[in-house]
């Protein structure tokens, strides 16, 4: 599987169309617009997607579907489903004090099904109500207002808090998503992955092989990449002294932070600004 390690605030959608489908009692269909990203938010009803296996879904869930991804879908006799659909394209645009690069994205960092509890459900199911009603694809501006809820709505999904996961992702996948969230989220404190692997009942093997399966890289570089991410932007956009910004970045010695910056980028953190603000 590919590793996902895209950049969440670089993420650029762009929406092909917006369905909002009230179904009829038995009603069934298939999955036509098979290469783009899509969204089905479930507000009403009961039904079942099959994909490989079948998937039954209910209101206050969502389903995430992969470029590629054949699905078939039904709703139930006695509970019609009502449902918000999103299609889109995503790409990641990466800015470094220039344009740099255009990435497609192949698959987002999302589970195929998520139920959610009430707050989150209502919060989840307005906004997709929002990009529906804000969907005027035929006028000139008419998808920007959409276009820019769904950058919020895919923010808001990556960075949920515990999930209600369905029986198709396991207890594992759900361990490691919360231990990649706590390192995107607190990379400056004094973190360790045996001790975070602990706490989520996973072992530090097994959590080390889903971060190179997700991400490419292990838990502890992946921490490392995050660091240096930080790292970057500061001695960019900012004046502050290395000290601390080694000390905003997780590191207690100015030293140890300037030999792991030179491993990572090739020159000191000093040479590094120096360079980034002369546009060398």
């Amino acid at each position: 599987m590919e590793a996902l390690t895209y950049n969440l605030n670089n993420l650029v959608p762009h929406i092909h169309f917006v369905l909002d489908k009230v179904t009829f009692p038995g009603w069934e269909d298939i999955r036509n617009l098979v290469n783009v990203h899509s969204l089905y938010w479930i507000h009403e009803g009961e039904g079942t997607f099959l994909t490989n296996t079948e998937h039954k879904v209910q209101a206050g869930m969502l389903t995430y579907l992969r470029p590629g991804l054949e699905m078939s879908m039904r709703s139930e006799p006695y509970a019609p489903l009502h449902m918000t659909m999103v299609l889109f394209d995503c790409t990641e645009l990466d800015y470094d004090a220039v344009w740099k690069n255009v990435t497609p994205i192949e698959k987002l960092r999302l589970p195929f099904l998520s139920r959610y509890g009430i707050p989150q459900a209502e919060e989840l199911g307005v906004l997709f109500r929002e990009i529906n009603l804000d969907w005027f694809p035929g006028i000139a501006g008419g998808a920007m207002v959409s276009q820019a809820k769904l950058q919020i709505l895919l923010h808001k999904l990556h960075q949920i808090e515990h999930p209600d996961w369905s029986i198709t992702e396991s207890g594992a996948f759900a361990a490691f998503e919360q231990i990649k969230k706590h390192l995107e989220n607190g990379y400056k404190d004094n973190l360790r992955i045996e001790q975070l692997a602990e706490e989520y009942s996973i072992s530090a093997s097994y959590l080390r092989k889903l971060f190179l399966k997700y991400t490419g890289m292990g838990p502890k570089e992946y921490l490392i990449h995050l660091r240096n991410q930080q790292a970057c932007g500061y001695l960019i956009y900012t004046d502050y002294p290395i000290k601390e910004i080694a000390r905003l970045c997780g590191y207690y010695e100015e030293y140890h932070f300037s030999k792991m910056f030179k491993q990572m980028n090739g020159i000191s953190p000093s040479a590094y600004r120096s360079r980034q603000r002369s546009g060398v």
